[in-house]
C-alpha cells in the first residue's frame, strides 16, 4: 500500500494523464512517420520510437499500478505522539551539529529540496515511529549519523 496526499495523487494522475494522452501520442506519430520511411530492418529511427514507445507504455503501466494500489492519507487525521507519513518533523543531526526540519512523504511526492523525504529512504525509514526526545543513528551512504527528534507537527 501506498500513501500519498491529496495533492500527491492529483499530480499523479496529471503525470498519467500527460503521459498516456500527450507523450504517448507524440511518439506514436514519430512511429507513424518513421514507418513512412520505408524498410523497417534498417531504420534506426523507427527502431528508436518503438523502443520509446515500449518504455513510455511500461512506465504508464507502473504508474497505474501505484495509483491503484495507493491511499489518500488526510493531514487532519495525523497524531503528532509518534513520526507517521506527512508528520513534519524537526531534527537535531549531532554529528554535523544541524537542526533539519523534514515532511515525511511517500516516494512519489518526495523533493529534498522542499523538505520532504520519503518514507522510503534510509532518513525517512529511521524517523518513523520515533518521540520526540529520541536519539538514535541512522546509517545512510556516507555513513552513520545520530538524531534526535526536537519536535513533530502534522
Amino acid at each position: 500500500m501506498n500513501y500519498v496526499t491529496e495533492e500527491g495523487m492529483k499530480d499523479l494522475v496529471k503525470k498519467l494523464y500527460d503521459m498516456k494522452h500527450i507523450q504517448r501520442a507524440e511518439i506514436l506519430d514519430r512511429v507513424n512517420e518513421a514507418r513512412k520511411l520505408g524498410d523497417l530492418k534498417e531504420n534506426g529511427d523507427y527502431k528508436a520510437a518503438r523502443e520509446d514507445l515500449s518504455r513510455i507504455d511500461i512506465r504508464i503501466g507502473e504508474l497505474e499500478n501505484y495509483i491503484a494500489s495507493s491511499q489518500i492519507i488526510s493531514r487532519d487525521k495525523i497524531k503528532n505522539n509518534v513520526i507517521r507519513m506527512l508528520n513534519k518533523v524537526k531534527i537535531k543531526d549531532h554529528t554535523r551539529n544541524k537542526d533539519l526540519e523534514y515532511t515525511i512523504v511517500s516516494q512519489a511526492e518526495a523533493d529534498p529540496i522542499e523538505g520532504k523525504i520519503s518514507a522510503d529512504s534510509p532518513i525517512g525509514k529511521g524517523l518513523l515511529g520515533k518521540k520526540v526526545g529520541d536519539r538514535f543513528m541512522i546509517t545512510i551512504p556516507i555513513g552513520e549519523i545520530e538524531f534526535e527528534i526536537l519536535e513533530i507537527t502534522s
